[in-house]
């Protein structure tokens, strides 16, 4: 197998970690919408489940297809969405920096 090292530049490393460090407030308030979606649709559920009459399994249903049961799973959704693309990038970022790592170290030893 032929292959061909490309060399991750000092400066794309470095703007690797800079993505990682101005991303990280987004990140956290991604996490803290959909970690406050999902206590929500439990408590539009529960109002909704209170208010409905009929069998246990009628309320449930009732309350599974509420109108504001279907908005607040669309957000959820999307702050998910947009939550793991956001995760994914940090990644990628954070693994341009270990293979810079590694390059740079190859290159003290030589190895390169």
């Amino acid at each position: 197998l032929d292959t061909v090292l490309t060399m991750i530049s000092d400066d794309r490393a470095e703007k690797a970690v800079e993505y990682c460090r101005d991303q990280a407030a987004e990140l956290g308030r991604l996490r803290g919408e959909k970690d406050y979606l999902e206590l929500r649709l439990k408590v539009v559920k529960g109002q909704v489940f209170l208010t409905a009459s009929g069998t246990v399994a009628e309320r449930q249903a009732v309350a599974e297809c509420h109108p504001d049961v279907i908005v607040l799973i669309g957000r959820y959704r999307d702050v998910v969405t947009e939550y793991t693309t956001l995760q994914a990038m940090l990644k990628g970022a954070e693994l341009t920096v270990d293979v810079w790592r590694s390059q740079a170290a190859s290159l003290r030893r030589g190895n390169i």
